[in-house]
C-alpha cells in the first residue's frame, strides 16, 4: 500500500516524468553497444541484456531528429530509449546512423510524369531527388499524410515513402496531377 501511494504522489508531483508514466527505460549510452552480427542489428546493454534483432527509430523524426533514439525488439516491444545518441561509442553511433538512414529514406518528388488510377490504385511515375521512380499507391486516403498545406507524404504498396515537400513549387502539370488524387 505504501508503494502505490508513494507512486501516486510522485506522479502527481511530476506528471511528465517519462519513467514514472510509461515504464520506458532510459538507456545509458555508455553501457549500450550496437553492432551487426549475421546480417542483423544487435543491441547489448552492459552485462544485463542482449537483443538479437533490434529496430532503431527516432522518437521525434521531424522535430528533433538528433536526440531520442528508440529501440524495439523483433516483436516491436520497447527496449528503451537513448536521449543523447552522440554519447554512444563511434561504432554504435555509425550503425545507428546507417539504420536510421535506411529507415527514413524518403525521396522528394521534383516532377510528376504521370499518375494513373486503376482499380483503386494510383501508379505514380515521378522524378525525385534520387532519380526516376514508379510507385503504386492503393487507397490514397489511407496512404497519404498531409504534413502541412502544401506538404504531402505518400506510402506505396511496399511500404516505400515519397514526399512532395512543397506542392506550389512543382510545375503546373505536376500540380494538376497531384491535386487530381488528393
Amino acid at each position: 500500500m505504501e508503494n502505490s501511494i508513494s507512486s501516486l504522489v510522485a506522479s502527481i508531483e511530476n506528471p511528465f516524468s517519462i519513467n514514472d508514466s510509461f515504464d520506458l527505460e532510459i538507456l545509458d549510452p555508455q553501457k549500450v553497444r550496437i553492432f551487426r552480427s549475421g546480417g542483423r542489428t544487435r543491441l547489448t546493454i552492459g552485462e544485463e541484456k542482449s537483443i538479437i534483432r533490434v529496430m532503431i527509430l527516432r522518437a521525434f523524426p521531424l522535430s528533433d531528429p538528433n536526440h531520442y533514439y528508440a529501440f524495439l525488439d523483433s516483436a516491436s516491444h520497447d527496449v528503451g530509449i537513448i536521449v543523447e545518441p552522440h554519447e554512444l561509442d563511434p561504432e554504435s553511433r555509425r550503425v545507428c546512423e546507417e539504420e536510421l538512414e535506411r529507415r527514413y529514406f524518403i525521396p522528394t518528388v521534383q516532377r510528376v510524369k504521370s499518375a494513373v488510377e486503376e482499380w483503386g490504385s494510383v501508379t505514380w511515375v515521378v522524378e525525385t531527388d534520387r532519380g526516376e521512380r514508379e510507385y503504386i499507391v492503393r487507397g490514397m486516403r489511407d496512404n497519404m499524410v498531409e504534413l502541412s498545406t502544401n506538404r504531402v507524404m505518400l506510402t506505396d504498396i511496399d511500404g516505400n515513402r515519397f514526399e512532395i515537400r512543397d506542392l506550389s513549387k512543382l510545375d503546373v502539370v505536376s500540380q494538376n496531377l497531384v491535386l487530381r488524387y488528393l
